[in-house]
């Protein structure tokens, strides 16, 4: 079994869909985890974890660490705000502290990371591959990023006119003063992206080959 994690508050936006993708293709049973729509608070930094392995809050995160300690691979997905993994990613992260105290219950097991942003997606996953492998002894078995080019300025109602935003931050200024309607086309699905589609489907064999391997 696959946990899925989503960090992404948009519904079926990129990030679901690639996740799902992945997922599905790859042959396993999955449980999709919507980080949005639970309440789990940053670590307290009290270490009060430690003897018991698990995070005295007694919050959304709780029921999580059994999942994540039976699930053959975990996926994280995040979406990029200000260059880095989201709130809702990043405190998942932190959350899993607790796993690696004395004889941590995650090494070894298999993980994969997944990122969507306008243009640092790729940053994104290197971060997430980098805490999983580094900090909790995760075999990240690869990871999917996907440049969407799709700023918040899109769906604001200023994005033609702000002089602060991501259209006239990357516009020449003859281009910004040009720039007078946002229409849907601009809105980039990673399904018309070949190269990002067949990144997915090689991540979900890789996860079904390894998932094979620790079987044998």
């Amino acid at each position: 079994m696959l946990l899925v994690i989503n960090g992404s508050p948009k519904p079926h936006g990129n990030l679901q869909r690639m996740l799902e993708k992945i997922a599905q293709d790859s042959g396993q049973g999955y449980e999709l985890v919507n980080l949005a729509k639970l309440k789990i608070s940053p670590c307290l930094g009290c270490v009060k974890c430690a003897e018991k392995q698990r995070c005295i809050q007694p919050d959304d995160m709780a029921p999580l660490y059994d999942k994540i300690e039976a699930a053959d691979a975990l996926i994280v997905g995040g979406v990029i705000y200000f260059g880095h993994p989201n709130a809702f990613t990043h405190t998942f992260l932190e959350r899993l502290f607790p796993l690696r105290h004395l004889h941590p219950s995650t090494i070894g097991k298999l993980a994969a990371a997944v990122c969507v942003g306008g243009d640092e997606a790729e940053a994104g996953v290197r971060e997430i591959s980098y805490h999983l492998s580094s900090y909790f002894n995760y075999n990240v078995v690869g990871s999917v990023f996907f440049n969407s080019a799709t700023p918040p300025c899109f769906i604001c109602g200023y994005g033609t006119t702000c002089q602060y935003g991501g259209p006239a931050r990357w516009m020449t200024p003859d281009e910004f003063a040009n720039f007078t309607e946002i229409t849907p086309e601009m809105s980039q699905k990673f399904e018309d992206h070949p190269e990002v589609v067949k990144a997915c489907e090689t991540l979900s064999q890789g996860l079904r080959e390894a998932i094979a391997n620790l079987a044998r």
